[in-house]
């Protein structure tokens, strides 16, 4: 029975942090060739000060998969984000360093300031000069929604282009994606990601497929083969599920049965490939955007103007392409640029806000 299992033997302090800091090394080396910003080894104590030995009051959010925030402050930081790991393994949590290291000058990402890997739960400490908030798509307006569409396709575009190997994020979740007290968007938990080897334009990963499975293409699901394209088809799927649809229940849903819902695993592909269909074949129908795009949002918006509709229709057909066949799909610098065209020049002749 489970409540009659005996407990791990906690391993001595310096055998985790010397373990940890191999793992680390390792990552950085292979990331970015031992050529990342500089980061800053916290210990339990500091970590533990920062947070007021993470009070309630400290609390922030449990933004994503196994990592609780907190907000905190230290003599040289007034103001700190934390984000602590619980369940998540050694070797994702040094690639989330790893990869947060080489991204932190970037306006889409959180600015790493270092990390604690002395305590049973190790931790990730930012610079939080402005207050972050998980993203919640009900409550954001259409213009909103489309800038927060070219912060993450912009940063999805860094990783691919800006380093001498493609890095492919591959676990794409509205849960992986904060918003900053300005509305820009930044993306942040880089435990998935990986980088395709110099002169390849693809990596085979062996371990199961992470990532909701609407979001996830079939040569990613199947045979896992990620490549650059693995990102345009989840951001694709965000884009005209989450953004325009307004379908957070299909994250939420795939979520409660991953939890314990489906009694085997036959039961859970099942309803996943059900969901993804139904989804897909809404923004594939043939009717006006008034009738499929999110009603909160629309409600919310009352009249709309012919610019905002053209925008939406735009918006689904890039969608759309993304997720089209393989060989058509735009890489995701292109989508970053289209989808500013979308937003600059639809707009031009409108006094909306």
């Amino acid at each position: 029975m489970g409540w009659l299992r005996k407990k791990k033997k906690k391993k001595p302090k310096s055998d985790v942090v010397s373990e940890s800091g191999a793992q680390l090394l390792e990552d950085l080396i292979e990331c970015c060739d031992g050529k990342s910003n500089p980061i800053k080894f916290f210990s339990a104590n500091e970590i533990r000060k920062a947070t007021n030995n993470f009070s309630y009051s400290n609390f922030v959010h449990e933004l994503a998969y196994y990592y609780v925030w907190y907000s905190g402050k230290n003599e040289n930081h007034p103001m700190i984000l934390i984000k602590k790991s619980g369940e998540l393994g050694e070797d994702l949590l040094c690639r989330d360093i790893a990869v947060s290291s080489m991204v932190s000058g970037h306006k889409n990402f959180l600015k790493l300031v270092g990390c604690c890997l002395e305590s049973e739960d190790p931790a990730m400490v930012y610079n939080g000069v402005k207050k972050h908030y998980q993203l919640e798509i009900s409550e954001q307006p259409w213009k909103r929604r489309m800038k927060i569409a070219e912060d993450i396709a912009t940063a999805l575009a860094y990783l691919h282009t800006a380093f001498p190997r493609p890095f492919v994020y591959r676990s794409l979740s509205l849960r992986k994606i904060l918003l900053d007290e300005d509305g820009v968007a930044k993306l942040n938990d880089f435990s998935y990601c990986v980088s395709i080897p110099e002169g390849e334009t693809f990596v085979k990963v062996d371990e199961k497929a992470h990532g909701f499975y609407s979001y996830l293409d079939d040569n990613y699901k199947s045979g896992g083969v990620v490549s650059e394209k693995t990102d345009v088809f989840a951001f694709g799927m965000f884009m005209g599920l989450t953004l325009l649809l307004g379908n957070r229940s299909i994250e939420e849903e795939e979520e409660e049965s991953q939890g314990g819902g489906s009694n085997t695993d036959y039961d859970f592909d099942s309803m996943r490939k059900r969901l993804a269909q139904n989804v897909m074949s809404k923004l594939k129908e043939d009717r006006r955007m008034e009738e499929i795009a999110d009603p909160k949002m629309i409600e919310k918006m009352g009249q709309i103007s012919e610019q905002e509709l053209c925008q939406m229709e735009a918006f689904r057909i890039l969608s759309l392409r993304c997720i089209g066949p393989r060989e058509e799909v735009p890489t995701m610098v292109e989508v970053a640029k289209e989808l500013k065209k979308i937003q600059t020049s639809l707009y031009n002749d409108s006094s909306s806000p």
